[in-house]
């Protein structure tokens, strides 16, 4: 209500401005014809003109639009008046050497329509993105609201390049530029005269569909030409990238029927596409909103978490399968807030992966786990685990926070574990690779976690420096009782041992499917049937075992 008031105040204090110029501008006009009448006073006629010139100029000063518009209008009324006293003068038989303004005037129309196209280019400038030439974020509301202004039915397709950011940041801004102009072409492609599409910022894409497309279609084949490689020579080597976009749609007037609605209801839609397992491509529905509101409250308990302590640290036991010897620990977190609630992994983990707390979380991480077990590890084989997540693995500053946590804690460097997912490889192989290698060269080991469920090419996965492969524990669940499953993870274990590496399943609960795990040679387990997550001082205890 505020703002709305600001608006109309600053509207009313514009307009008077507007007819303050113009009432002096007519003034001043008024005074040349005067002046005109008069032959020795006509030399002051230069003057007042002048008076008149800087009065329009004004009127544009205050407002581009409207002041262009109403300083014409002045213009035109002062050439009929001028016209006007030449047809007197002809029918007079009189000179016409003391035509009042008439050149000065003449200057002001060359110059106003100079500006005046400046001004049109500035307009289009506002609206537009200075690297793909579509609509800005400014130009899509715009249009957006024309549309609503028609009573047209559309759909707004929110479209987020997830891993943008990265090749952006690693790779130059020109490379980005090159890269949002191969991605509009492709959209404009798609989208064929169909509605109107535009960026939102550097990552994200917008496309306004016209009612009788079907978005859906739309979205899926967009997202599916924007997915296929993008080769782009960076110098003298050739950059192969694969961008992961997902998309939110909203509809008008079936969701909102507003402009600003409409663009938060796709972007709510996209984030709920990005977060799914399942949907690349999903519409908006009411309930998507409070999801999103539980985000937002979820990362304010993170930060709380972090600036005010409230994480803290438990860890899973993992033993070898054939003698129950103790290799190490995996590292958990838990989050106990100020009165005492504890928050579920499953939602906050989620919800720091989504923002860059994830890092802060990480390294939190990573700085408590080794001081604890620093004392403790020395001089043995004993294992810590930590889970980075695909954002850890995709900066290149991860190996380095590292090293440096190393150095602080005295933790040696061998009995480290890091934990990365077949997601890291997906989203940023490249740099992915990079700071396993470098970690191996540390002397730091590498786990692939959750492997068997992923999607990850077993050409490359074979070429990793990793000593672990981690079963995921979908796989575990039905071992006992189907058939198949048994063949299965009996191939997986199989696979991983020719790929150099030790294999460890997670999620192992009961006699029958440790039994088989020991058939099938699997190296390690970790589960409840032999441990669940416990804290510190009953961990000590078990190396004191």
């Amino acid at each position: 209500m505020k703002n709305s008031k600001t608006f109309f105040k600053s509207h009313a204090i514009e307009t008077a401005k507007l007819v303050v110029l113009c009432v002096i501008y007519f003034l001043l006009q008024y005074l040349t014809t005067i002046l005109g009448k008069n032959r020795q006073l006509a030399i002051y006629n230069g003057i007042v003109v002048c008076f008149q010139f800087f009065a329009a100029f004004l009127m544009i000063k205050v407002n581009a639009r409207r002041g262009r518009h109403l300083s014409w209008l002045c213009l035109g009324v002062s050439m009929f008046l001028l016209l006007r006293a030449i047809v007197f003068l002809i029918l007079a038989k009189r000179p016409l050497m003391a035509l009042p303004g008439f050149f000065m005037i003449l200057m002001f129309a060359l110059i106003a329509t100079l500006f005046s196209y400046q001004v049109e280019q500035l307009d289009k400038q506002m609206v537009a993105d200075h690297v793909t030439g579509l609509h800005n974020a400014r130009g899509l509301i715009l249009a957006l609201k024309n549309k609503i202004y028609n009573k047209e039915s559309f759909s707004v397709i929110y479209i987020e390049l997830e891993n943008f950011k990265f090749l952006n940041d690693n790779y130059g801004f020109d490379f980005g530029d090159e890269l949002r102009g191969i991605v509009t072409n492709r959209i404009g492609n798609i989208i064929k005269g169909h509605g109107v599409a535009g960026c939102v910022d550097r990552s994200s894409f917008m496309i306004v569909l016209d009612g009788d497309c079907d978005a859906r279609q739309v979205a899926g084949e967009a997202l599916h030409t924007i997915s296929d490689k993008i080769a782009i020579k960076k110098g003298e080597a050739e950059i192969d990238c694969f961008l992961s976009p997902y998309a939110g749609i909203a509809k008008c007037p079936e969701d909102a029927s507003d402009a600003e609605t409409l663009v938060k209801y796709s972007d709510i839609a996209m984030y709920h596409a990005s977060m799914s397992k399942k949907h690349r491509i999903v519409f908006y529905e009411p309930q998507m909103e409070e999801k999103l509101n539980r985000q937002l409250e979820v990362e304010k308990i993170i930060k709380n978490a972090l600036s005010d302590n409230w994480f803290y640290l438990v860890f899973q036991p993992q033993f070898s399968t054939q003698d129950k010897k103790l290799r190490g620990f995996e590292t958990l977190l838990r989050l106990r807030d100020g009165q005492g609630n504890n928050l579920s992994p499953a939602e906050f983990i989620p919800a720091a992966e989504k923002s860059d707390l994830i890092l802060e979380i990480t390294n939190w991480v990573l700085n408590n786990a080794l001081k604890t077990f620093a004392p403790f590890v020395k001089g043995t084989d004993l294992i810590i685990s930590i889970n980075a997540s695909s954002k850890n693995m995709e900066s290149n500053l991860f190996v380095s926070e590292i090293k440096e946590a190393l150095e602080a804690t005295g933790f040696p460097a061998k009995n480290l574990e890091i934990e990365i997912t077949e997601y890291s490889l997906l989203q940023s192989f490249d740099q992915t690779i990079e700071n396993i290698k470098a970690l191996r060269q540390m002397g730091v080991q590498v786990a692939l976690d959750d492997f068997g469920t992923g999607y990850s090419s077993l050409s490359y996965l074979e070429k990793l420096p990793i000593n672990l492969l981690k079963l995921d524990k979908s796989l575990v669940d039905d071992i006992e009782s189907n058939q198949k499953s048994q063949q299965f993870i009996n191939a997986v274990i199989y696979m991983g041992h020719l790929m150099g590496c030790e294999v460890i399943c997670e999620g192992v609960e009961s006699e029958g499917q440790l039994q088989l795990l020991k058939d099938n040679k699997s190296d390690f387990i970790q589960g409840f049937i032999w441990g669940k997550p416990i804290e510190f001082d009953k961990a000590k205890g078990l190396l004191n075992a």
